[in-house]
């Protein structure tokens, strides 16, 4: 055979080659049949389609999947049953859960050199994590009725002032945050957040002020818009919500610190397709998608660019400036996740024996 047509012949073969993979996209890469997203569902999956979602869609021609019918802990144990033939590319947790998520190796390391993560350098540093990424935050403080509350609280210390007995509402210990009223009792102590005796002798105290424990959320904002409790702990985020319709209702950003929760995106282990595993992270870090979350739940977004494309009175009401972010209290997630299950049983035996 002649020397010209072997390179003929050569030259044909990364055609076939990439003929065989199918649809490619301008970098040459294998197009997947979609982009399966863990999630939660409600108002949050809708948020993420229009604004992350249908964007890849629009950018790619891929569609995006979301799985919303498990809950967060199920997510973490689904990627683990699925790792030797994984069909998930990505999970949304908060961040009390990344530490499970990270010791059960069902995260990909995030890769801060990728071409396809742009929006990660506008990302604030407090937000970048090794297996994960934040895409919006807020800040655990203090709620309360100005009209029913005289002297305004000011730290966390003041949660336990006599006054308030029977109208505290706190997330019960199935709560996502249950068990920070743990750190938050050592903190109001003078003590380190990680001081778990100092923070369960202040929730002993607690307890005795017959506090009201609610198990989501929504219903912690619902007695504080009917009165039934007139202070309790809650996200500023949350409390912007209630205060539309209990225009008595505050938030103190305690003068110990703030307590910092943030909710993101993790690439799964051996996901099908890490190429648009990341393009689709990458959006969820992208200022016109993090402005739906902002909108529909007053959540600030972690882009430092977001924040100037917020209409002026999400700015003025959900935004925490440089100083306050500087001031969040970053718990030690890991070590809260090793605490958990013996502090579980401590703060259910201190309930039950009141």
């Amino acid at each position: 055979m002649k020397r010209r047509s072997v390179l003929k012949i050569g030259g044909a073969l990364p055609l076939l080659s990439l003929g065989s993979l199918g649809a490619v996209d301008a970098f040459g890469q294998a197009k997947p049949a979609s982009v399966t997203v863990l999630t939660w569902g409600g108002l949050w999956g809708d948020a993420l389609q229009k604004g992350v979602g249908q964007r890849l869609t629009a950018q790619t021609g891929v569609p995006v999947i979301e799985d919303r019918g498990s809950t967060p802990d199920q997510r973490i144990t689904k990627l683990k049953v699925g790792l030797a033939h994984q069909t998930y590319d990505l999970v949304q947790l908060h961040d009390g859960l990344f530490p499970l998520a990270v010791s059960q190796g069902v995260l990909q390391k995030i890769n801060p050199h990728s071409p396809r993560l742009t929006n990660l350098p506008d990302v604030y540093p407090q937000f970048k994590h090794e297996y994960w990424v934040a895409q919006i935050y807020s800040a655990i403080g203090i709620a309360y009725n100005a009209k029913a509350i005289k002297k305004p609280p000011r730290s966390w210390a003041d949660l336990w002032r006599p006054e308030f007995r029977g109208k505290i509402v706190l997330p019960a210990s199935s709560h996502s945050i249950g068990l920070y009223i743990i750190p938050i009792g050592a903190m109001a102590a003078g003590k380190s957040p990680k001081d778990g005796d100092a923070g369960f002798e202040m929730f002993e105290k607690m307890v005795k002020l017959q506090p009201i424990f609610e198990p989501d959320t929504d219903t912690i904002m619902a007695d504080l818009v009917s009165g039934e409790a007139t202070i309790g702990v809650l996200y500023n985020a949350q409390t912007e919500t209630v205060a539309k319709r209990n225009r008595d209702v505050k938030w103190v950003f305690p003068e110990e610190g703030a307590i910092s929760i943030s909710w993101g995106t993790g690439i799964a282990k051996n996901a099908p397709s890490l190429d648009y595993a990341e393009r689709f992270l990458n959006l969820t870090l992208d200022p016109q998608g993090q402005i739906g979350f902002a909108e529909a739940f007053n959540y600030p977004g972690t882009n430092r660019k977001t924040q100037a494309l917020l209409p002026p009175a999400l700015q003025k009401s959900i935004v925490l400036s440089d100083a306050e972010r500087s001031r969040l209290v970053d718990l030690d997630q890991q070590y809260m996740s090793e605490q958990r299950v013996s502090w579980m049983s401590r703060w259910n035996r201190i309930v039950a024996g009141a």
